[in-house]
């Protein structure tokens, strides 16, 4: 886990969101490879091992169906994820994971991975955590851009939710464009998006009448 990816972690317990303090046990390049994130909010803590977080409890995680890593597709991802430059992170989601590896070596940003296939584990510019249920432990709007995998609408939800607004969004053509986005281009095999601005809350408007 890439140290300075830490401060956009939240706990998922359900409670007033909070970051994590992370206790080092070893470290490589920046990365924590044994350790240690703590919430201060509820005290949960959870294991870094192999440089991979880990925030499952009690559930056995099922590894999805794993195709091999294409060097070609990583090019295309770093190209609709617009990741030219070394600004921000950018999170993968679930088989996406698969070319995190070949996608390293094209970009300069940290790349963050969500539920990858079992067999992937983090390095440098690599971080991994394991996670349950539907909630993604980001805060609101940290990650630069998003590739989401197929799965429940309320996770994709918060894929969206932890993008930060402008910010690009990629998915499988089979997975329906989800809200709080605008299509850029789709082929039949993904679609690229951006994501939009948050509604702003209503104002309410009071006129005092003229008094005759």
């Amino acid at each position: 886990m890439f140290i300075e990816l830490v401060d956009a972690l939240r706990c998922p317990v359900s409670h007033e969101e909070s970051w994590l303090v992370a206790s080092a046990v070893r470290t490589e390049a920046r990365h924590i490879v044994i350790g240690t994130l703590g919430c201060p909010v509820c005290q949960a803590e959870y294991p870094i091992r192999d440089g991979v977080v880990d925030f499952r409890r009690d559930a056995i995680y099922v590894a999805p169906a794993v195709g091999q890593a294409d060097p070609e597709l990583a090019m295309r991802i770093a190209a609709l994820l617009d990741l030219a430059d070394s600004r921000g992170f950018a999170v993968l989601l679930g088989d996406w994971g698969r070319h995190a590896v070949a996608l390293a070596g094209i970009v300069e940003l940290p790349l963050l991975l969500v539920d990858p296939p079992e067999d992937v584990t983090g390095s440098p510019g690599i971080s991994v955590i394991r996670t349950e249920g539907e909630a993604i432990p980001l805060a609101m709007g940290s990650a630069r851009a998003t590739a989401i995998d197929s799965g429940l609408e309320a996770r994709i939800a918060a894929a969206v939710r932890m993008t930060k607004t402008g910010g690009r969004v990629i998915g499988p053509a089979g997975v329906s464009l989800p809200p709080g986005v605008r299509e850029l281009a789709r082929d039949e095999s993904m679609w690229v998006a951006e994501r939009e601005p948050d509604p702003s809350p209503l104002i309410s408007l009071h006129v005092r009448r003229a008094q005759g």
